[in-house]
């Protein structure tokens, strides 16, 4: 790819920078305690981890000193409520090895409810949907949806699909290791750049399709070309055959 799973993973500390420093608010990392940094992070992927056991036991693995209520409470902001309610077993419904009696949906769903257990400052996204057929994709994509509009946390969303991010403040597009475009949704589709060509690739001709005006506050989306060459070649800013 362009390197936007890489570029939030040194976010993260999960790789360290061999050239330039990663700050936060104007700190270098290397300044840092990073542990007590990690903890205000929460960080979703596209194959969350699961752990048998049960529902409670997979949300007191980040924080085993949540009460029944506050583990009930993130359930709820994930929108994921519904898996209790099917087993009837509350927060002992068991969830099997790698959490086997679980959709995909629901996995995604617990793997949410466990990051805003942590209750972070950040959160990260990438390509949460992305294994996911469209219309759980949709149902999860509202329910980060209805977690930004809190307000409460920074939120950056690593996607393909474009439709996923376009609500975001800013948009970052990456090409080849460096960011290309970047403004919301609206503006980029009127540079008819990358981003335009991208759009109207996965979209169609419906250019003017807009993102839910609902905009959660803070919430920035990074998106990268590796969907081959559209139709017009015009429409790309650089070489229009570039790859990840």
């Amino acid at each position: 790819g362009s390197g936007k799973s890489t570029l939030v993973k040194l976010l993260v500390g999960l790789y360290r920078p061999t050239i330039g420093r990663v700050l936060y608010d104007d700190v270098p990392f290397e300044e840092l305690r990073f542990n007590r940094v990690r903890r205000q992070f929460g960080f979703v992927t596209q194959d969350p981890q699961v752990f048998s056991g049960t529902v409670r036991d997979n949300l007191r693995f980040v924080a085993p000193e949540a009460t029944d209520q506050e583990m009930l409470d993130a359930l709820g902001k994930a929108s994921a409520l519904r898996l209790l309610e099917r087993s009837g077993q509350g927060l002992d419904t068991r969830v099997g090895e790698g959490g086997v009696r679980l959709s995909g949906g629901e996995r995604q769903r617990l793997s949410i409810a466990r990051a805003l257990l942590r209750r972070p400052r950040l959160f990260i996204f990438d390509e949460a949907t992305s294994a996911l057929d469209s219309i759980t994709e949709q149902e999860i994509s509202e329910s980060i949806r209805e977690i930004c509009e809190t307000k409460q946390q920074i939120v950056v969303m690593i996607a393909h699909r474009l439709s996923t991010i376009a609500h975001a403040d800013v948009i970052y597009v990456l090409e080849r290791g460096r960011i290309v475009e970047s403004g919301g949704h609206d503006a980029l589709l009127a540079e008819r750049g990358l981003y335009y060509a991208m759009w109207r690739q996965q979209i169609g001709e419906r250019v003017d399709v807009r993102p839910d005006r609902q905009a959660p506050s803070r919430e920035t989306g990074a998106v990268e070309d590796d969907l081959g060459p559209p139709q017009r070649e015009s429409m790309f800013r650089g070489d229009p055959h570039a790859q990840p």
